[in-house]
């Protein structure tokens, strides 16, 4: 089992617990018959929490270097222990200190990036966002990437700036 690593920072321990939630946004109808169906509207944001502590003197270290990730406003690599990675905001961070058992304990969460996969809404076009890629949009769109670059005007999949038009379909 690896350790766990967000952006640059290495846990020095894994956390004793970690949850992730995945969740889809569904929604029900009812059909002539008198049933219902239900169908699938769009994937919510993947949210994962960790509690965890760090132990000895270099726990208020690594406390200290949560706590200026948590500032820092940008996404970066999630890496969790059981293999999986996942491109994440630090979203809240919750750290107690204790003295007298040499213990900073830590509670923490993070929230995907692009949770922006499209549903059931087809608008024909999207425009592309910071630093986004034609990888990046063909995920987010769930389009394949090969069929965007024969329907844009795009030299190569990373020749996309930021507010391209990007047709769909």
């Amino acid at each position: 089992m690896v350790r766990m690593k967000f952006k640059d920072f290495e846990f020095p321990n894994n956390p004793l617990f970690i949850k992730t939630e995945m969740e889809q946004h569904m929604q029900e109808s009812s059909v002539l018959s008198g049933e219902s169906r239900v169908f699938r509207i769009s994937d919510r944001a993947t949210v994962i929490k960790a509690d965890g502590c760090f132990w000895g003197e270099n726990g208020a270290d690594a406390a200290f270097r949560l706590k200026i990730l948590m500032k820092s406003k940008k996404p970066g690599w999630l890496f969790l222990p059981d293999g999986g990675c996942c491109n994440v905001y630090l979203s809240s961070l919750n750290i107690t200190e204790d003295a007298k058992k040499s213990c900073v304990s830590y509670s923490i969460s993070f929230i995907e990036k692009s949770p922006a996969k499209r549903g059931n809404y087809h608008f024909g076009f999207t425009y592309a966002e910071e630093d986004e890629n034609m990888f990046d949009i063909a995920f987010r769109c769930d389009k394949s990437v090969e069929k965007l670059m024969e329907i844009n005007d795009f030299s190569n999949p990373f020749s996309v700036k930021k507010g391209d038009k990007v047709v769909l379909q």
